[in-house]
């Protein structure tokens, strides 16, 4: 495909991910050209992304050769760019809902985000999303809606939990730098209907016996729920982005989780909060 002298750079990077012999290394340029947006994987593959019909055509060399993740990945920034364009974007965190409201759990690897979301599901709460929940401004308020997949469990989390450790063979499987399972195999759950958030909680894991939860202001919630959200190449749909955030920030109530070692516990110190938003 010929890319115009006058296509502006937007991205560019490398990234490698450690897995199986299958290929994990990726290279990707992007570029904008006009009203399209064309996703340069170099020997991988290429997509390009059609503005004005909302659409996204391309191709994979050797998808055979490449591990599923990274085919995963691929077409998740593909499908991203789509929807944020009609107005759903989408950040890095773990979702579920209760009720009718919802509960969203950011963070980077590491801070106990999936664990504080698998104690959640556990309990009876439903599923929205293990990493990538979607969510629009509907006019009065900011709404959450479901986007599941597998979820991703490192073996500290999986140590955590009995079901986990003792699930049957086949339940569990090998990914990347985790293993994975799907929702509907281990727990009488199913997945939550779009709601409106209620509560946003920043987890950091600490040494300590009991978790509690510390009142986080608005402004330092927006603050650390900024670098959740994924890179955007239009300025206006940053914008719009930008504005949806604030949004939601602003109609939720916002906690850091001090999460300690009473992991199992955690519903009863989230759900009688999220009671109160009725």
């Amino acid at each position: 495909m010929m890319i115009s002298s006058s296509a502006r750079r937007l991205f560019s990077g490398t990234g490698v991910a450690v897995g199986d012999r299958r290929q994990t290394m990726w290279r990707c340029e992007v570029v904008q050209e006009g009203r399209r947006l064309i996703a340069d994987f170099y020997d991988q593959g290429l997509f390009v992304i059609d503005e004005d019909h909302g659409t996204a055509q391309g191709y994979l060399i050797e998808p055979e050769a490449m591990h599923p993740d990274t085919i995963e990945w691929f077409f998740h920034i593909i499908l991203t760019e789509l929807l944020r364009r009609r107005g759903l974007y989408t950040i890095h965190a773990t979702a579920l809902e209760k009720d009718g409201r919802g509960i969203l759990i950011p963070g980077n690897s590491g801070h106990g985000k999936t664990t504080a979301f698998m104690s959640l599901l556990r309990s009876g709460y439903r599923y929205l999303s293990d990493d990538h929940p979607l969510f629009r401004d509907s006019g009065t308020h900011v709404e959450m809606l479901p986007f599941p997949s597998k979820i991703d469990v490192t073996e500290n989390t999986i140590s955590y939990f009995p079901e986990l450790r003792n699930a049957p063979d086949g339940v569990l499987c090998p990914s990347l730098r985790k293993r994975f399972f799907y929702a509907e195999d281990l727990y009488q759950t199913s997945v939550g209907d779009c709601c409106e958030p209620a509560m946003i909680l920043f987890p950091h894991v600490i040494d300590a016996p009991h978790s509690y939860l510390e009142p986080l202001s608005r402004s330092r919630a927006l603050e650390a729920l900024l670098p959740q959200s994924l890179v955007v190449y239009d300025p206006e749909v940053a914008r719009r982005e930008f504005q949806t955030l604030v949004k939601l920030v602003q109609q939720v109530d916002c906690y850091r989780l001090h999460f300690g070692q009473d992991i199992l516990e955690l519903p009863r110190l989230v759900t009688p909060l999220l009671k109160k938003r009725r």
